[in-house]
């Protein structure tokens, strides 16, 4: 086994302590500042990271207030002289603390500084944290995908470790989106509270998440969409010959050394499709279902506080305005008599609620009031009503019957997919449906599945085969 590497000795033997001073919020911004400068998407790479120029992004912090008073305390009278003296400190607790190295320009040999492999590291997370900044569109699932694909293609190693950590991002990004909405919720009640409806959030949401983000996650780089491809070349790769995989495995280890502690004599291609396959399951079984629960809730959510403020009108000079006004100005004795008041008036009145959603004046209710013509019930209108119901059943299928007949037709031994009699349109259907039925979770523990390089040809349709053997388990019962 593998000694971790020792993180808090040498240089950063004390790596945090600038962010534990009192100019600790000075301090992360010029590390932000410093990452977008040298490694952002702005990045002026001509330019070398040089001491005035760390100077001068400390400089135009600190004339902002919130870093100010941090930086310099409740003084007012801060001249030049102070604010470049600060300047220094700071980028010289930076070097000390191993934030900040050193560095000569292979070019013209220049000294100049750069950040260290650690400070690169987090000032990544404190630009990432910035929730103002854009983000780019996620293809994470579909960047799986061609790895994996090209993997098979090349046998490149580099590519299935590609989409393993393509795959594990999946899981992040859903993760990440289900705290936002989450985050969101929160908002919207303390929104609530205080009366007032988040149009800022939720317009940010429509206009740059939704639109930017989510949609492209939730349709053209969504797990379900790409599940069933991803499943395929998994079961490709594991059918490697062993050759092949032994060259293979043998490879991985000396690019990720960091498996050895995981596999525990199992081969490295294995485990990664496992580890592979299991974060795409979680990701649609469980992640997807709950990013789209946590986004109806909020929609749902926004949509009653929006119809609920519609319909309540809050302005000072409605009733209700003026009432909460002497509610909330008048004394004790006011608000007895106005309650005293105020319920006498109300206690012979009389609510109704509308049967539906549909508003409408009385007048308008009794114009629209008629008598409903009788319902028919004839022959044509049984049968129709019967064609109905036998094509929508026509559909649906069991999938435990299916793992039943499967078991039945395989007896022990391997089948294919070929080898199902196709003759009316339920077999059809049966057999296009045999490989998910397999790859379900009770199939998976009945059935394995194979696919193979030919394809086969029925009366109905073309598709490829598959070998399907039972499992040890499933043919002992």
């Amino acid at each position: 086994m593998m000694n971790a590497p020792i993180f808090f000795s040498g240089q950063k033997e004390h790596f945090f302590r600038p962010l534990t001073w009192e100019d600790r919020e000075c301090c992360a911004a010029t590390l932000r500042s410093l990452h977008d400068r040298i490694h952002g998407p702005n990045a002026d790479y001509s330019e070398a990271l040089t001491r005035e120029l760390i100077v001068d992004i400390v400089l135009r912090l600190v004339s902002q207030p919130e870093y100010r008073v941090g930086a310099f305390g409740l003084a007012k009278g801060v001249s030049a002289e102070d604010e470049r003296a600060y300047a220094l400190s700071l980028l010289r607790a930076l070097k000390e603390y191993g934030w900040i190295e050193d560095h000569k320009d292979p070019i013209d040999l220049r000294p100049t500084l750069k950040l260290t492999r650690a400070g690169k590291e987090f000032a990544e997370v404190f630009s990432s944290l910035d929730n103002s900044r854009s983000k780019t569109r996620q293809r994470n699932m579909r960047s799986a995908k061609k790895s994996l694909s090209a993997f098979l293609d090349t046998n490149d190693e580099d590519e299935l470790l590609d989409g393993y950590d393509y795959a594990t991002r999946v899981v992040q990004d859903l993760q990440e989106d289900i705290e936002y909405f989450r985050s969101l919720m929160q908002s919207l009640t303390r929104e609530a509270l205080e009366q007032k409806v988040a149009w800022g959030e939720f317009n940010e949401f429509l206009e740059k998440r939704f639109s930017k983000e989510m949609s492209v996650r939730l349709v053209a780089d969504s797990v379900e969409r790409h599940r069933g491809h991803i499943v395929e070349m998994l079961d490709q790769i594991r059918s490697l010959p062993a050759e092949t995989r032994t060259l293979v495995d043998i490879s991985i280890l000396q690019r990720a050394s960091w498996l050895e502690d995981q596999l525990q004599g199992r081969s490295p291609t294995h485990w990664l499709c496992e580890r592979i396959e299991m974060m795409v399951e979680a990701a649609c079984e469980l992640k997807l279902p709950m990013l789209r629960t946590e986004m109806h809730n909020y929609v749902r959510r926004f949509t009653s506080l929006l119809r609920q403020a519609l319909s309540l009108d809050y302005g000072s000079e409605s009733a209700l305005g003026r009432a909460m006004s002497l509610m909330k100005d008048g004394t004790d004795e006011d608000r007895g008599d106005f309650l005293d008041l105020l319920t006498a008036r109300l206690g012979c009145a009389e609510v109704r609620l509308h049967s539906g959603s549909v508003r409408w004046s009385q007048r308008i209710r009794d114009e629209e009031e008629h008598t409903e013509d009788e319902l028919l019930v004839n022959e044509d209108s049984r049968l129709d009503a019967a064609m109905r119901r036998a094509e929508a059943q026509a559909f649906i299928i069991s999938e435990t019957e299916m793992l039943a007949a499967l078991n039945a037709r395989a007896n022990g031994r391997t089948i294919r997919l070929s080898e199902l009699v196709a003759q009316d349109a339920s077999a059809v259907l049966t057999t296009m449906h045999a490989v998910g039925a397999v790859r379900s979770q009770d199939g998976k523990m009945l059935f394995s599945a194979t696919r193979l390089a030919q394809t086969f040809e029925t009366e109905y349709f073309t598709a490829t085969d598959y070998e399907l053997p039972p499992l040890p388990s499933s043919s002992a019962e």
